[in-house]
């Protein structure tokens, strides 16, 4: 641990300032607070402090209710007193980065003046002055010392705990790759392999939380953060009209998706009064790339891949690196929706009954729908990048006890109790269950992400999410694929920030534009003239260039795909 490292640093400062005065304190271990380790029969009383993110509506009342309430639990049953860090989303990195380097700046000051100290050492002696021998003893950090107890405000002996130094840093909240990535290469978080192994203290969270969570977010083929378990993507439905259906001898079972439907939306069209299609929808077969891989709605890149391509990795298909306006299938597909808006094929509210309709949500949205539709999965949810490194809770460099910060850790992920109360605050001050178990707040005084706070299926649901959210949940998880550009974000950061900068700004202007096309007809000139401007324009040319020494969208693509050790999937990773 560099918490122990800087601890002994500093010792062994204090010892050659002894040197340099030629002499010493007198004083023993105890004096000085270098107290001999002894075992005892219980658990020592330990401290350590949790970062977490909370919204800004959170008030200080609540946080001290929170951890006074966590820690009746963590102090009772485990000997831990955990001291919650809150800070709000904008201040949560700024703050651990500033606290971080706070630490690493004292611990460079302690090995300057070690050195300082040291080369005053090897003068005395050059001199021939001859020093007693000191020794400086390490303490296992997981030894228990001797209990020490006060007298609370009741009268009632309890332990003491000592207090947290400001070197100290124990969990913390990590939220997405960049971050995860940043506290691994700057050497901030502890590795957390053996800790989940066959033989850790902690094994049982492989068993709480999703394996693809753990495949695919190692960091130079190590753990460094402890995912938080949660409901993967979401579901593509596309609905059909029972009654039109049957009437019109569509079988559900042959229609894979849209485009298989359209002679039945005509049907519709032309005879019924219904709404022939629910409302206009995204192209799904096109993947558009931008700055942070999050496939906007729009990109001058992108690529069309078959739904069928969405399984496991190692069927991947390969990118091809267009711009859209080369692509018929969206061309196609942006047309349609054009006409279908102009000739009223739309229904005109959100409620109004429809012939098909093509919606994305959980696995309980089915149930909204089948009484009257028959509803055919289109796409399984989906795990990328974003899914995969959502959220973890990792264990710092400079923590005072791994033991016991692995312990909270996976308390918040196998258990409900704590795991209950930093996600939803106090029983009757906070919140109260419902009958069916959901959550109903009292107020709005304490606020956390669902996610941000351990395994999702520890905690109780939320009013609106409905009593089986969890069960569905489950479901949802065992369904989800693996999107073919998982692990991507791996090594997006060697792409030229400049020249994404440039490809999202060129986006948004061609976006607007593409939005301006309110005809078939102007849509296909928008085609025609957008494709030739795009595949000449200086950015979109250096952003395809596929040079092995470019930096572009392109030849990073090509090489992380060819390289076998590019995507979380390698079997070593």
């Amino acid at each position: 641990m560099k918490k122990r490292l800087l601890a002994l640093m500093l010792a062994l400062v204090t010892v050659a300032a002894l040197f340099a005065g030629c002499g010493s304190s007198g004083k023993t271990p105890a004096e000085t607070g270098d107290e001999t380790v002894a075992e005892t029969a219980t658990r020592a009383a330990v401290s350590i402090n949790m970062w977490v993110v909370t919204d800004e509506k959170t008030t200080d009342e609540a946080k001290e209710q929170v951890e006074k309430a966590l820690n009746e639990i963590t102090k009772k049953r485990f000997t831990t007193y955990v001291d919650l860090m809150f800070f709000t989303k904008d201040e949560y990195a700024k703050a651990l980065t500033d606290r971080f380097e706070a630490i690493e700046n004292k611990v460079k000051e302690a090995e300057e003046e070690k050195k300082r100290q040291r080369a005053i050492e090897q003068s005395m002696k050059a001199a021939g002055i001859t020093l007693p021998p000191q020794t400086t003893e390490l303490v296992d950090e997981e030894a228990t010392t001797p209990e020490q107890t006060i007298v609370n405000e009741y009268g009632v002996i309890e332990l003491k705990y000592p207090e947290i130094p400001e070197d100290q840093v124990d969990i913390v909240l990590i939220q997405g790759y960049n971050q995860l990535n940043d506290l691994v290469k700057a050497g901030r978080l502890t590795k957390l392999d053996e800790e989940i192994s066959s033989t850790g203290s902690s094994k049982s969270l492989t068993d709480y939380i999703n394996s693809r969570f753990f495949d695919y977010t190692k960091i130079d083929k190590n753990v460094y953060a402890i995912p938080n378990n949660h409901v993967i993507g979401e579901y593509t439905y596309l609905l059909l009209n029972k009654k039109l259906a049957d009437k019109y001898y569509l079988y559900p079972g042959s229609v894979t998706n849209f485009t298989d439907c359209v002679s039945f939306v005509e049907d519709i069209k032309n005879n019924e009064t219904v709404a022939p299609v629910k409302a206009p929808f995204d192209a799904l077969t096109t993947y558009f790339w931008n700055s942070d891989l999050s496939g906007p709605d729009f990109s001058v890149l992108a690529s069309t891949y078959t739904l069928s391509a969405q399984q496991e990795p190692s069927s991947n298909p390969r990118f091809s690196l267009l711009t859209p306006f080369q692509l018929a299938q969206y061309k196609d597909h942006v047309m349609l929706m054009r006409k279908y808006e102009n000739e009223g094929y739309f229904a005109k509210n959100d409620t109004d009954p429809f012939g098909v309709g093509v919606v994305k949500g959980d696995y309980a949205l089915r149930h909204q729908y089948e009484d009257d539709y028959y509803v055919n999965v289109i796409r399984k949810p989906v795990a990328d990048d974003h899914e995969l490194y959502a959220s973890f809770f990792g264990v710092s460099a400079y923590t005072g006890n791994l033991k016991r910060s692995m312990e909270i850790i996976t308390l918040l992920n196998t258990t409900s109790e704590i795991r209950n109360i930093l996600q939803y605050g106090v029983p009757d001050v906070h919140y109260t269950l419902n009958e069916d178990g959901t959550v109903r707040r009292l107020n709005n005084d304490y606020l956390m992400n669902l996610t941000d706070t351990g395994n999702v299926f520890m905690a109780y649901p939320e009013e609106s999410m409905g009593p089986d959210a969890w069960e569905n949940g489950k479901i949802q998880n065992s369904e989800a694929v693996i999107f073919p550009l998982a692990g991507l974000c791996t090594v997006w950061a060697d792409a030229d920030p400049e020249l994404l900068k440039k490809i999202d700004e060129l986006s948004a202007e061609y976006r607007a534009k593409l939005l301006a096309c309110k005809t078939e007809a102007e849509v296909d000139e928008f085609f025609s003239t957008a494709r030739s401007e795009v595949l000449t324009n200086e950015a979109v040319r250096a952003a395809t260039d596929q040079s092995e020494d470019a930096k572009s969208i392109a030849a990073l693509y090509r090489s992380w795909y060819t390289n076998s050790d590019h995507a979380a999937w390698n079997a070593d990773a």
